[in-house]
């Protein structure tokens, strides 16, 4: 074998041991939040207009569109997605009508009646859990 036929194959056992313990795809998901992140950042120095998901917008005046992006954000926090959150928090954020979103929205739309309150807390790791195994078979 040559050494560049030696180099392709250890980089394609190396990228292959990667991809099966999940570092890779974590490292992805990294580098998208990071350029993601970097791009409003500039955005924002250069005093540019955001774009405004219009639909996002509509959805999120509403009491259901604030819920279902807390519960979306509670899943992101449980499952430690922390490269996904730090993309989602900031585009929601950007188009709701001055209330920013936290992990806690859920809960506080139980107290205001807005949902049935069948738990009085927050969803704990466990009941998220439970919930994603009957909705998405996970």
């Amino acid at each position: 074998m040559s050494a560049a036929e030696d180099d392709t194959e250890l980089r394609d056992l190396l990228i292959q041991n990667l991809e099966n313990s999940g570092v890779l795809n974590k490292l992805k998901a990294e580098m998208r939040a990071a350029v993601f992140l970097a791009m409003e950042d500039q955005d924002r120095q250069e005093n540019k207009t955001p774009l405004i998901n219009e639909n996002l917008k509509k959805c999120l005046n509403t009491k259901d569109g604030r819920l279902m992006a807390s519960l979306i954000m509670d899943f992101l926090q449980v499952f430690n997605l922390d490269f996904s959150l730090a993309v989602f928090q900031p585009e929601i954020n950007s188009v709701s009508s001055g209330t920013r979103l936290t992990r806690s929205s859920a809960a506080l739309h139980r107290e205001q009646g807005d949902v049935p309150n069948h738990h009085q807390t927050a969803p704990t790791k466990a009941r998220v859990k439970s919930v994603s195994s009957v909705v998405c078979g996970c």
